[in-house]
């Protein structure tokens, strides 16, 4: 104990005098040779690495020391402070990796543990303040709008060549659309060209004039005279967009030879196919206009987008009062009729999910996240204590919990035999260790919360992610099984590349955006997915390459959404004995919340939600046929075409934070109802942007205190103008006081 008291002696005297990588050295010595002041000693240790700018190196200490801290939070009375303390260290290494979001998230933490911290209070100041300076900076130097539609491919999906075969023999078979050859044949009879010039210009006339069957009439005319005359062709085409006829716009377009096809002709065309909902040819004409135009033709390659949008997504809408469209800022829910407040307004089923890395001591399904808590995991110590009507009571109502586990590798419980057999046939025969060895170190990392062994044996952060990584390995679980299943099916050794595009399709209804490479957050994770799925089960190969792993880590950063199974045991418990007198004696035993199993998740309907400050539904735990998903309520009463809108952040910030960590996080400058009424600061009227002199401020509105104006008139137009909507709305949700 002497050596050690010595050691700390030295290190807080080198630490003292700022001779910070000397210091350094000592604290390591001593969390080497002491593991009971272990969280201590790394707290100091990362303040030396805070003051010599190594970030990470705080970071993963200041991590290490929130872990060991909550390992031993009831036994010793330190642990907040260690926790506090800690969470300050790494929101602190956070805010200057540029890792803003999870910077908040560590102040925010510290803050439910002591709400007037003034040091967090501090930080987050100046967090806010960062913020606010790179958007400054941001805004000045670039566009702050996009194109959503230049974000989103026309790349061809697979299994499209069998369908655009099948609309093709629609376009025979209902629509008689005939042969290039009949059409293309010149006419026997002697020209007058005269007589064609004549008629054309009749029918445009008419056609200016919208007297639409006249003009039908005398260009038809022209092309039985010349039927194999593109300009003739085209013209009655036009003529029939204008009157509706969409199977006669591709008649005459059909006719014409592709070489001779004008980017205009494959816009009016695609349109007219949308309209006769034949969406694989559409998208094939669409896409040849947008590529005839060299990209130009904004409004082909718009087209092109909402076709694909309604050809996902409609199946996915058809029983909800919901529909997904493609708007200039990309993909929008908006409601098919009127839905009032309180109201369902859509239910989404994940795709794919995973338990957080914080709850896996909680049983669940891994494959349908129900929860699976038994009398022991609730009453813990407490059913000792109860009498034998109390056990009967538990012993009779508690709901029958069947655990089964993955037979071959027992990392995976599940609520039946079904969801076994499911899980193994979509994704953990790809992945269970039985098969894959490699996989074994994923289910290691998971259970110690992200950290694991390098390479050379360093005990270290492995997955530092916000969700958990088996996210990512079951996106891959699930593509590697799709295209093993296709490949078996034809006879095959190995996926081709056919297989492979088919099997990735499904993901990509997600979007992806991200500014730093998620390699460069997590260096040691890469090789670990890369080992698993070299070798994974069945022989299968899957090359995770770095590409790979950013698109998909910012594919689930940008669409996940958290929730948990709304119903458990204990909820059934409890509704089982409220009919039995016994139930009085259990109640000092049901004090407690059940823990709660929660799970993030990829929903292909919430992730087309875009955002508002102001928004007009809110995410929700439901049970879907027995199985956890979400579900989206109406915050008020939500008119037929109206967009339903969720929001990404928390609301309760001032509008400029608000607009910064929206661009910061989603690459958007946000222009919601609540944004255009809200005012940015004091010095500044909110409705014509004069600006106050001598550094005075102008009086803020008197209910909302979130807009400030020059004068009266000002007030009275901003709130004819939007203003009263939002102004009495409450926007607290876990407003942080600074």
């Amino acid at each position: 104990m002497s050596d050690l008291l010595h050691i700390e002696q030295e290190a807080e005297k080198l630490h003292k005098d700022g001779h910070f990588a000397d210091a350094l050295i000592k604290y390591t010595e001593l969390i080497n040779l002491d593991s009971n002041d272990s969280v201590k000693w790394l707290l100091e240790r990362a303040e030396c690495y805070l003051e010599l700018t190594n970030w990470n190196k705080a970071l993963e200490d200041g991590k290490k020391a929130i872990q060991e801290s909550q390992t031993y939070k009831d036994k010793n009375t330190s642990a907040d402070e260690f926790i506090i303390r800690a969470s300050i260290l790494c929101g602190k290494a956070c805010s200057k990796l540029g890792f803003y979001t999870e910077a908040l998230e560590y102040f925010k933490d510290g803050l439910k543990l002591d709400s007037k911290n003034a040091i967090i209070i501090q930080e987050l100041k100046q967090l806010q303040t960062t913020i606010l300076n790179e958007q400054k900076v941001e805004s000045d130097t670039q566009d702050c709008t996009y194109s959503a539609v230049s974000l989103c491919s026309q790349a061809i999906y697979p299994g499209d060549d069998q369908l655009l075969n099948l609309e093709k023999e629609i376009l025979t078979i209902k629509y008689k659309i005939l042969d290039d050859e009949f059409y293309n044949r010149a006419s026997q009879a002697k020209k007058d060209v005269q007589l064609e010039a004549h008629l054309v210009q009749a029918a445009y006339e008419c056609l200016i004039a919208e007297q639409l069957q006249d003009s039908l009439t005398l260009i038809s005319k022209a092309v039985s005279m010349d039927p194999g005359n593109v300009f003739y062709r085209s013209f009655r085409a036009q003529v029939y967009f204008n009157m509706k006829q969409w199977h006669k716009v591709i008649q005459d377009y059909w006719v014409i030879p592709k070489p001779k096809r004008k980017p205009e002709v494959w816009k009016q065309g695609g349109k007219a196919l949308l309209e006769l909902w034949l969406p694989v040819l559409a998208e094939f004409w669409l896409r040849k206009a947008t590529t005839l135009s060299g990209g130009k033709d904004e409004e082909a390659a718009f087209m092109f987008q909402k076709v694909r949008v309604r050809r996902l997504y409609e199946p996915l809408t058809e029983d909800q009062p919901i529909k997904v469209d493609f708007t200039k800022f990309g993909r929008a829910v908006f409601a098919k009729c009127d839905i009032p407040k309180g109201h369902t307004v859509m239910t989404d089923i994940p795709m794919v999910m995973a338990q957080s890395l914080g709850s896996r001591d909680i049983p669940a399904c891994c494959n349908c996240a129900v929860s699976l808590i038994t009398p022991k995991a609730y009453f813990n110590d407490k059913l000792e204590l109860m009498d034998k009507d109390q056990l009967d009571l538990v012993q009779e109502y508690w709901p029958n919990v069947s655990i089964e586990e993955c037979t071959h590798c027992k990392e995976e419980i599940y609520c039946s035999k079904l969801c076994r057999k499911e899980a193994w046939d979509t994704y953990h025969r790809i992945i269970c260790p039985t098969l894959s060895p490699a996989a074994a170190k994923i289910y290691s990392i998971c259970q110690n919360k992200g950290y694991g062994y390098t390479d050379d044996g360093q005990w270290t952060e492995i997955w530092g992610g916000h969700y958990s990584p088996m996210i990512l390995v079951k996106i891959w679980a699930i593509i590697a099984s799709q295209a093993q299943d296709m490949m078996t099916k034809d006879g095959l050794t190995e996926p081709t590349t056919e297989h492979w595009a088919k099997a990735k399709a499904p993901f990509r209804r997600f979007i992806a955006y991200g500014t730093m490479p998620a390699i460069k957050r997590m260096p040691h994770i890469l090789p670990v997915f890369q080992s698993v799925f070299a070798t994974c089960g069945g022989g299968l190969k899957f090359n995770i390459t770095e590409e790979e792993f950013n698109g998909r880590y910012y594919q689930a950063a940008c669409n996940l959404q958290c929730f948990s199974p709304s119903i458990t045991p204990y909820h059934k418990f409890m509704d089982n004995i409220k009919e039995d007198i016994r139930a009085i004696g259990m109640l000092k035993y049901l004090t407690e919340r059940p823990p709660e199993a929660q799970f993030a998740a990829m929903c292909p309907l919430h992730a087309c939600s875009n955002h508002s400050c102001f928004n007009n539904a809110e995410v929700c735990d439901l049970d879907i046929n027995g199985r956890p998903g979400i579900q989206m309520i109406a915050k008020r009463d939500i008119k037929k075409g109206e967009e339903i809108c969720i929001t990404y952040i928390d609301t309760a910030m001032p509008k400029l934070l608000r607009k910064a960590w929206l661009y910061k996080s989603f690459n958007f400058w946000c222009s919601c109802q609540r944004c255009e009424f809200e005012g940015e600061q004091p010095n500044e009227c909110t409705n014509c942007h004069l600006k106050a002199q001598d550094g005075k401020k102008f009086l803020a509105c008197g209910q909302c205190k979130r807009a400030w104006y020059c004068g009266v008139v000002c007030q009275k137009e901003a709130w004819k103008k939007g203003h009263k909507i939002i102004c009495q709305t409450d926007h607290s949700q876990s407003r942080i006081h600074v």
